[in-house]
């Protein structure tokens, strides 16, 4: 029984400490802030790097570079879609101008899009395309990337598309808990590679999304 024990607890400090954490955000802050986040445990942080309605934004490279001044080693960038609004190719090209090469990874966020021009269509397999050439247009960069998404919000836009597979996925289910035990396959993935936990974490001031691997 004690050796039972012992193992159990083993385990369960080796899985504390391989856990990394971090967080996503949409808006810009200083050096200071990622300090702050840094001494909460932040290893790494995801900026936006492309809005949902068509244009580059501005704060992703100065939170990339805030970041790493402020001891985050992982810094990666989300690209929200403009789903047939703008060429996929336009986009992909635009975001990573605006960036510059300084990002580790670019994670296409699909889910709903409430911009009239920029919204996914009610067909899934044109929506399936779209990403599709997203992903071309990335690779064609020579980007790594990933996929940002919940089982609700890929069935609803993508249906049984698995255009996205071969890359991690990132999802989102808001349970607060830093495990994988919760994961429902979808789109052609078995196992996620980041967790999105909790939505509503307010760490050292900033409005942030919880994340975990």
């Amino acid at each position: 029984m004690k050796a039972v024990a012992l193992a159990s607890t083993l385990a369960v400090l080796a899985t504390v400490a391989t856990a990394t954490v971090g967080g996503d955000i949409s808006q810009e802050y200083g050096t200071s802030t990622f300090q702050c986040t840094r001494n909460e445990g932040w290893d790494f942080m995801m900026t936006r790097s492309y809005r949902n309605y068509g244009a580059v934004d501005p704060a992703a490279a100065p939170n990339i570079r805030n970041a790493k001044a402020g001891g985050i080693p992982y810094t990666d960038v989300y690209h929200f879609p403009c789903s047939f609004g703008v060429s996929a190719a336009s986009q992909v090209a635009a975001n990573i101008n605006n960036v510059g090469r300084i990002f580790g990874m670019l994670w296409f966020d699909v889910e709903t899009n409430p911009s009239s021009k920029c919204a996914w269509r009610s067909s899934k397999t044109d929506n399936c395309n779209f990403l599709g050439q997203l992903i071309s247009a990335g690779h064609a960069n020579g980007v790594k990337m990933g996929i940002y998404s919940s089982i609700y919000m890929w069935e609803s836009s993508m249906g049984s598309c698995s255009v996205g597979s071969s890359l991690p996925l990132w999802y989102a289910h808001y349970d607060g808990k830093r495990t994988f035990s919760d994961f429902r396959a979808f789109g052609g993935w078995t196992k996620p590679a980041i967790k999105q936990y909790n939505d509503k974490v307010g760490i050292c001031g900033i409005n942030a999304d919880a994340n975990w691997y």
